[in-house]
């Protein structure tokens, strides 16, 4: 590589740190096995269609954004609602005091905000 290609890549890295730094970017490490590692890998390759492949940290972000919406969806969809059996506003509720009986919240739709 010549000086001046040298030059270049040095300045576009630093602008993209400063890019990550003004966005307050920060890295996050995962532990992910091999077979993981392989679904992930398929997953950024089919999930971008006929687009070259999400890279990891593209794709990720997007499932964060997505499960995000989803997940504020659900709470708009219990606003206002109370619980059966404490009658306290959700998704807290009795905070699971009372799971495990019939009519409770955390009994009946445990499952409705986990992933």
């Amino acid at each position: 590589m010549d000086d001046n290609k040298r030059k270049a890549a040095a300045e576009r890295k630093r602008k993209q740190r400063e890019r990550e730094k003004a966005m307050d970017i920060k890295t996050v490490s995962v532990k992910l096995s091999s077979r993981e590692r392989e679904q992930l890998a398929n997953l950024c390759r089919v999930r971008a269609g006929i687009k070259d492949p999400y890279d990891v940290d593209e794709y990720i972000a997007l499932l964060i954004a997505r499960d995000h919406e989803r997940l504020q969806q659900q709470l708009a969809e219990l606003d206002g609602k109370c619980c059966g059996k404490c009658k306290s506003p959700l998704p807290t509720g009795c905070g699971g005091l009372f799971q495990g009986e019939a009519v409770c919240f955390h009994h009946i739709s445990k499952k409705e905000l986990a992933l």
